[in-house]
């Protein structure tokens, strides 16, 4: 009973220290994020009027990553993440000219976008299948906003907000995994806040 009690424990043991990542490996990321918070908070934040119809493109954050395995459970590396917005909308306004009622109509674009460099630094988890890695990963770096207003194709306004200031750091903190489909290729996702709440990746092991 104690030889089949040891036998257990140090099954369980080893697979509780299983891992798909080991120190020197290199990972390239590549991912798209969700949701796009730029475009979410445009008809707020930019005072889009309620009684136009608005068009909407963008790119929610999403970029490379390049992490080191410094460790068998610590790695290291450079995240680059950029996000877009664009909104564009026609307003008619009743105007009266040379002694009529006339309607004139008023072009608009609006375009943001933010880049946000980052070091970063991930805490790998132990795992039963060796497939799998999960991580906890901390980063921080810098931010990057830029914004430009149209109005009939000449451009008004190029302030970043409406204070004119952006805070010049960015953070993130989050959780995600990856799953090895060989030994190369992977595909994951992450949780985390400071940027997308999910992220959808592809990644390659060198």
């Amino acid at each position: 009973m104690k030889i089949l009690f040891s036998l257990i424990l140090s099954l369980f043991c080893i697979a509780g220290q299983a891992q798909g990542l080991f120190r020197g490996n290199v990972i390239l990321n590549a991912y798209a994020g969700y949701p796009n918070f730029l475009r979410l908070t445009m008809p707020t934040v930019e005072s889009i009027p309620d009684n136009v119809s608005p068009n909407y493109a963008g790119l929610a954050p999403s970029g490379l990553r390049f992490m080191y395995m410094a460790t068998d459970d610590v790695s290291i590396g450079v995240d680059l993440m950029y996000g877009m917005a664009k909104a564009s909308y026609s307003r008619y306004d009743s105007i009266f000219f040379n002694g009529d009622w006339q309607v004139q109509s008023t072009s608009y674009l609006i375009e943001k976008q933010r880049f946000r460099p980052q070091f970063r630094v991930d805490m790998h988890l132990g795992s039963r299948d060796p497939s799998l890695d999960q991580y906890i990963g901390l980063a921080f770096g810098g931010n990057f906003r830029t914004r430009a207003v149209w109005q009939n194709n000449v451009l008004i306004d190029q302030n970043p907000n409406d204070a004119n200031f952006v805070i010049p750091v960015s953070f993130r903190a989050c959780y995600g995994f990856r799953y090895f489909i060989d030994y190369n290729f992977s595909v994951g996702a992450e949780l985390g806040v400071g940027g997308p709440l999910m992220q959808f990746a592809l990644s390659y092991r060198i």
